[in-house]
């Protein structure tokens, strides 16, 4: 047994001395490791880490301190040693981010400084991730030769050397050009060549002749001066020996039962063939044959007995071959080909890859390690080798794939459930759903072939998209238990094809050619974007394409050849993104093979300074072009930068651009490149120029420049006596007219100068008197402005402007960011010091005072009466007028203080010194947070396991599955048997008591939409009590409110536990965990917040003694917070499909909305809203915090529209300076829509028939509303779905289509209802005037509104968001959340992480 430890650790240490040597590119971290057993000498030890191979060696140099003179430039800021290593002789290397070119030898070793002992040596082997590669070159071996590129974009000044090694080679030098003798591996010998001219042309590609298997590898291409080595590039050859590139890969592991080698042929077989799978290298090469039946006489005795096909391959087209029992042997290429009289056609290559599982020895070894605690790590490191997830990967356009699934269990045909899902859990496939279950994203595509004999249950996909790309799992479990029988998890990876052009190219093609016979006849062929707009089709009306792709497309109908190419003209950004072709067969409805492919129309960029004279934004252009055109410069919002008319000449220009921009207009030379004069951040954005004919309005050519201002940034502390914002521009100045004008965001005048009348004091703001100074002689054109006692609400940016007679001469931006001193203590401390002391001399009376971020007293040397209670007796201030120190001590402080503190000394109203300390006080370890929105007609919750400084991501529970459904919440309906016991809530509940029959409803108790009568709570009369026992009645049903809440927040936890039980950070994890976040509409009484506190202590959400673990927050706030963290979703603009809502972003520049034609997206496009200047503060630990103060720098106030699905809110915010959100008024009001929506139901069916419906099948009834709200966003004609008792209903009174033939808006189209667009309008058309009303009176009565920002389930309806951007957006800018209905659960969150947020009345 002993013998055996021994063994076994000396494997262990073999193998982590193999882990030591060898690293992935893109790792954080490699450590070389060197321990020292001798004596390390007194006077003058160093630890030196060198490398031979390099010039100069030293990689590292340890003396007292380490000492990087003479170290090696490739790696500065890049190795560290243990701060005591001499004294722990642990002399071990860390290397940060290891790259290809730091693999070899490097050597430790400890000197004297007279003798020098090498202690060490490592070979560190860096290995690329395929990520981390430049480019990957492949070629079939016996090629002449094969050319690796490599190119130098800068001019060589000097002499170098070229380099071109292999770190897996010794010696590593692959070809050496230059001044230094070469040291080539002889592998190389006579092989390799660089073009002669390569130091002058800067191309330094390789050219590799006769490329060898053994020539596969890693590449790097670099320069050597006299001071360093310069990394170019990294190439990966693959030199391969088969014919054509493999297109599927398998993997699994030996000891499985079986493996599927998937191979599926679409055309019709009319002829007898033979199906051959081979492999290559192999003597015979037959791995199995197909004919009429099984043709094995010519087989390889390797796969004798283990091989076979289905029955029905030929008929079916369903070619792949199961492998039984794999062995490590069965690793290689297998060929799927047919076989007719003529000749071979190869179908397809799979590359089939059998691995060991994780041996044994290796088991014992880790169970011994984690015992003697070795290394507890390693287990971790190796768990992915452990589990094995099945790959499929196939092109689109395909007509199927294969997801094979084949079990040992034994299985009854009776009893047994087999499910297919996806990673969003959505029903694929299943051998028991109903129709309804199936998700319709899989409507009509899958088909599995259920054997209970064989237990094969491979799932057919046909027509797989990049959108099916993802982890399929297939589930056999026991119907009446629930057990599971067994399990698989296939991974399937849809590639698409992609086409990338530079914006200016004539022309784009988007490939699409199908294998598929198909006649003109009975073939509809559609090219859609990824917005689901049609881009062409051969059956397409001219009123159905969409407008953007008009005349710029033209589509190949090649029925015979099956080609149906898309060529797109004047490809721009706007064009970008996946199209998709699809074939129909007009007779059977199917859809034939579809395409996806993938445009990236690049643009091109230029960078600027802000403060330079001019910018130009190029464009020439190969059309050859008459005098009779027209050009155009517009910007991303549309409007005219420049443009040129041959009739009209100049077209009307945008007052933005008026006096800044000159043209080129050469028609022979087809140059029409723009210039920009006095560019700045309002400018960055997307342009465009169009040259097209004037009286056909035919575009002939088209490109786009993406021009970036940069602004200069300076930073400073708050605290400090000034800063100074410079601008130095080289201007002519006049003696009388010359005007110098700095300004900030919002455009206030900071200070301005003319040079006759002097400073302009009167049209200063308020903010900055007596805070300025700039020089009064601007010659020699210094323009530098000085800002006093900076503050954090000053940061932001700052324009000067040089003018003349309303002429600008010159012009810069500066970004001021104010950096506020932070202090950081533990809650329970005794007290904590904010420091603050001033160089200003003070004489006199001053005034010193504190105030937190709500602007209310902490303290002041005088006024100690307006001190706010929450700090009575527990400051101190220190006043010492002398050196001008005034900190503050708090004593005994909580997390409630933390927050922005400012500190001002004033004589009268003059500020003297100003500073802001921001004051973290942690408690306990963050807790997890867990958010409950309990709504009017819906309710859910969020959390965020991850403490505040991690981040994390916010999760939501997904509802209404059972119905087909994916909902951020649920009804908010509960239901009790007789007893009063609880039941169920939400989906669940209406449907039970839906599906109830006349007397059973009687003895049940259902409440629905009750919110209101539980939160309503009114102070009681004198001698009264709190009235929390007060009923709530429902048909004739009552309970308490505290009863009722109770039981909601009941179940809502308990769900809430077993979903993270199930989340992958979660495990167990109890509720006293948690801080509870509820959110409530409107400020918070007294008496209602006693009744939510009773009812969570009662259902276990905290305990007596853990209150302070429950918070409440404002509906509203809640969803402002969210909206300007900023969501990472993004913001929709007005015309936003909900189709694209799961598109990433792309952000905006600085003061764009979605509203804001100075800088807004183009139609269609989805960006964020960054209000904030300074983009670093997204970062910030106190993120939404800080982001609530730098984003509002004047206070604006937030106009928070909440759409519910019943009730609308409108409710207005201050952001506080220190980010704090305060509620200055508040409204709500009741839709309509529902209501409506069931009267035009019951105008097209008749009173009797739509009666007897809701009476005999309420739960239909309900699940057509269901429908109805989840089409409601929608701004276009819709349907919704008739179910058959309600159509046989109808049928008996009359034929259904006459229902519908007296219903405007209405029609009957194959089993579905469909309503128009203005039917759809008219249910909603009072509610909008409502809001429309109440939004105009509440506006009326708050000024300083900047945003209006709309949230809720309807926000995500696109009449509701134009209607209101068509009323208020040419004064406001209107904003709404990707997922607006997600919006208050997430805010909760983020408001529980930061509750000091919030400021309730």
């Amino acid at each position: 047994m002993e013998l055996l430890a021994v063994i076994l650790l000396f494997y262990a240490s073999q193998y982590l001395l193999a882990m030591g040597e060898e690293v992935f590119e893109g790792a954080e971290l490699a450590v070389l490791p060197c321990h020292y057993s001798g004596v390390i000498p007194e006077v003058n030890p160093s630890v030196i880490w060198s490398r031979h191979d390099l010039k100069p060696q030293t990689v590292h140099l340890r003396r007292k301190e380490d000492d990087f003179c003479g170290q090696n430039q490739r790696f500065s800021g890049r190795t560290s040693m243990k701060f005591d290593a001499l004294a722990s002789a642990d002399f071990s290397l860390s290397l940060r981010n290891p790259r290809l070119y730091d693999s070899g030898n490097y050597i430790c070793s400890i000197s004297d400084g007279i003798a020098e002992i090498t202690v060490t040596e490592v070979k560190l082997q860096v290995k690329a991730s395929p990520e981390s590669l430049t480019m990957t070159m492949k070629v079939l071996k016996g090629e002449e030769s094969v050319l690796l590129p490599c190119q130098y974009g800068k001019e060589l000044e000097e002499v170098v050397t070229v380099k071109w090694s292999r770190s897996d080679l010794n010696p590593n030098i692959v070809h050496k050009l230059g001044n230094y003798p070469s040291e080539q591996n002889q592998l190389y010998e006579g092989r390799t060549s660089m073009s002669p001219y390569a130091l002058t042309s800067s191309d330094f590609s390789l050219t590799l002749k006769e490329p060898q298997l053994s020539d596969s590898g890693i590449y790097i291409c670099s320069i050597i001066d006299d001071k360093e080595e310069i990394f170019l590039s990294d190439v990966q050859l693959h030199v391969r020996a088969s014919e054509e590139f493999l297109t599927v890969t398998v993997e699994v592991y030996k000891g499985e039962e079986s493996v599927v080698l998937p191979c599926q042929y679409s055309k019709v077989i009319e002829d007898l063939v033979t199906v051959k799978w081979g492999r290559s290298g192999l003597n015979p090469d037959t791995v199995h044959q197909r004919r009429e039946r099984d043709d094995l006489r010519g087989q390889n005795q390797l796969f004798e007995g283990r091989t076979s096909m289905r029955p029905d391959a030929l008929v079916s087209g369903n070619f792949s071959l199961t492998l039984k029992e794999p062995q490590l042997s069965d690793s290689g290429i297998y060929i799927c080909s047919i076989i007719d009289e003529e000749e071979e056609t190869r179908l397809l290559d799979i590359q089939l890859h059998v691995k060991e599982i994780f041996p044994t020895w290796a088991v014992v070894l880790l169970v011994l390690l984690v015992l003697l605690a070795v290394s507890g790590g390693l287990l971790f490191h190796f768990r992915h080798d452990l589990i094995s997830v099945y790959k499929v990967e196939v092109d689109s356009g395909v007509e199927s794939v294969l997801l094979p699934f084949k079990t040992t269990v034994r299985l009854s045909e009776y009893n047994t459930t087999v499910t297919w899902r996806n990673n969003r859990n959505r029903v694929v496939h299943s051998n028991c759903y109903k129709d309804y279950q199936q998700h319709k994203q899989f409507k009509g595509r899958t088909e599995m072939n259920i054997n209970y004999k064989s237990r094969d249950f491979s799932l057919t996909l046909k027509n797989p998209t990049d959108r099916d790309s993802g982890t399929y799992s297939c589930t056999v479990y026991d119907y009446w238990s629930g057990k599971i029988l067994a399990e698989k998890q296939v991974l399937l990876k849809v590639k698409v094809y992609k086409v990338e052009v530079n914006s200016g190219v004539k022309s784009v093609l988007l490939p699409f050619k199908t294998t598929v016979s198909l006649t003109e006849d009975n073939t509809t062929v559609t090219w859609r974007n990824n917005d689901g707009r049609m881009v062409a089709s051969n059956r397409y009306k001219d009123d159905q394409q969409h407008r953007q792709y008009k005349n710029r497309t033209e589509m190949k109908k090649n029925y015979g050849s099956g080609d149906f190419s898309l060529t797109l003209k004047n490809p721009t950004v706007r064009d970008s993104g996946t199209y998709s072709c699809t074939v129909y067969d007009d007779k059977s409805g199917k859809i034939r093979p579809n395409k996806q492919v993938l445009l990236k129309v690049k643009v091109y960029k230029v960078e600027v300074d802000s403060g330079v004279e001019s910018v130009l934004l190029p464009f020439k252009t190969p059309v050859s072009l008459t005098e009779e055109v027209t050009v155009t410069w517009r910007n991303n919002s549309g409007r005219v930068v420049d443009g040129y008319d041959w009739w009209y000449k100049n077209l009307q220009q945008h007052k933005q651009y008026e006096g800044r921009t000159e043209m080129k207009i050469n028609v022979k030379s087809r140059d029409f490149s723009l210039t920009l004069k006095n560019p700045t951040v309002r400018d960055s954005g997307t342009y465009t120029c169009t040259v097209s004919y004037r009286q056909t309005g035919e575009i002939l050519a088209m490109k786009q420049v993406l021009l970036k201002v940069k602004v200069y940034k300076v930073e400073v502390d708050s605290g400090v006596e000034s800063v100074l914002l410079p601008f130095k521009a080289t201007v002519l100045l006049s003696k009388d007219n010359t005007t110098v004008t700095w300004t900030d965001n919002p455009g206030r005048v900071v200070r301005k100068h003319n040079r006759r009348l002097g400073f302009l004091s009167e049209v200063q703001h308020q903010r900055y008197k007596n805070r300025t100074e700039m020089k009064t002689k601007f010659t020699p054109g210094n323009f530098s402005l000085t800002l006093k006692n900076p503050r954090h609400r000053d940061s932001g940016i700052y324009t000067c402007i040089v003018s003349r007679w309303g002429t600008i001469l010159a012009m810069k931006q500066v970004l001021l960011k104010v950096k506020v001193y932070k202090v950081e203590v533990d809650s329970g401390v005794e007290s904590v010091l904010l420091p603050f002391k001033t160089p200003v001399s003070l004489t006199g009376v001053v005034t010193v005072m504190w105030r937190n971020n709500s602007g209310r007293m902490v303290d002041c040397n005088y006024f100690k009466e307006l001190q706010l209670r929450q700090y009575k007796y527990r400051t101190e201030m220190k006043k010492n007028y002398k050196s001008g120190d005034f900190s503050l001590t708090l004593k005994n402080p909580t997390v409630r203080d933390s927050g922005t503190y400012t500190c001002t000394i004033c004589r009268k109203e003059t500020i003297l010194a100003k500073k802001q300390v921001l004051l973290k006080v942690k408690g306990e370890a963050d807790s997890p947070i867990m958010a409950i929105d309990f709504g009017s007609g819906y309710s859910g919750y969020a959390f965020n396991l991850k403490p505040r400084e991690e981040g994390g991501e916010t999760q939501l529970k997904r509802w209404g599955k059972e119905l087909g459904l994916d909902s951020p919440k649920t009804p908010t309906c509960i239901l009790f048997d007789r007893h009063k016991r609880f039941l169920k809530f939400g989906y669940e509940a209406k449907t039970a008591y839906s599906n109830m029959r006349g007397r059973e409803a009687d003895n049940y108790y259902i409440f629905d939409n009750f919110k209101r009568n539980i939160l309503d709570i009114y102070e009681p009369a004198p001698g009264r009590g709190v009235r929390n026992n007060e009923k709530i009645f429902f048909f004739s049903k009552s309970m308490t409110r505290l009863e009722l809440f109770r039981e909601v927040l009941r179940f809502l936890k308990d769900d809430a536990l077993k979903t993270i039980k199930h989340h992958p950070a979660g495990g167990e994890i109890s509720a006293s965990d948690f801080t509870w976040v509820l959110t409530v509409p409107g400020s918070l009484k007294d008496l209602t917040k006693r009744l939510m506190t009773e009812a969570a202590v009662q259902a276990g959400l905290v305990g007596e003694d853990t209150k302070d673990k429950l918070v409440f927050a404002l509906e509203s706030a809640a969803a402002l917070a969210w909206c300007l963290k900023p969501p990472p979703d993004g913001f929709i603009t007005q015309n936003h499909s909900r189709t694209s809502q799961d598109q990433p972003p792309e952000p905006a520049g600085a003061g764009t909305s979605c509203n804001d034609p100075a800088g807004g997206p183009e139609p269609g496009e989805t960006r964020v809203l960054l209000e904030t200047q300074n983009q670093d503060q997204v970062h910030c630990k106190m993120g939404t915090k800080i982001l609530l103060e730098t984003r509002n720098p004047d206070r604006k106030r937030y106009l928070v529209v909440d759409c519910g699905d019943q009730i609308y809110r409108i409710t207005v915010h201050e952001v506080l300076e220190g980010g704090a959100l305060k509620m200055l008024d508040k409204d709500f009001r009741r839709y309509l829509g529902e209501k409506k929506i069931k009267e035009f139901l019951r105008e097209i069916f008749s009173h009797g028939v739509w009666r007897e419906y809701e009476e005999n099948f309420p739960s239909e009834v309900l699940k057509i509303m269901f429908e109805f709200i989840h089409l409601q966003h929608l701004d276009e004609d819709v349907q919704i779905s008739c179910p058959d008792t309600l159509r046989e209903r109808a049928q008996r009174e009359k034929d259904i289509e006459t229902f519908f033939a007296s219903v405007e808006g209405a029609s009957w189209e194959d089993g579905v209802i469909k309503i128009s667009r203005d039917k759809l309008r008219s249910f909603f058309d009072d509610s909008l005037q409502r809001i429309t009303e109440r939004l105009r009176d509440v506006l009326n009565k708050n000024s300083n509104i900047g945003f209006i920002v709309l949230v809720g389930g309807l926000a995500e309806s696109q009449m509701l968001r134009q209607f209101i951007t068509d009323q208020f957006g040419h004064q406001y800018k209107v904003l709404c959340p990707l997922r607006p209905q997600e919006a208050v659960l997430k805010g909760a969150v983020e408001l529980g992480r930061n509750p000091e947020l919030v400021q309730f009345d």
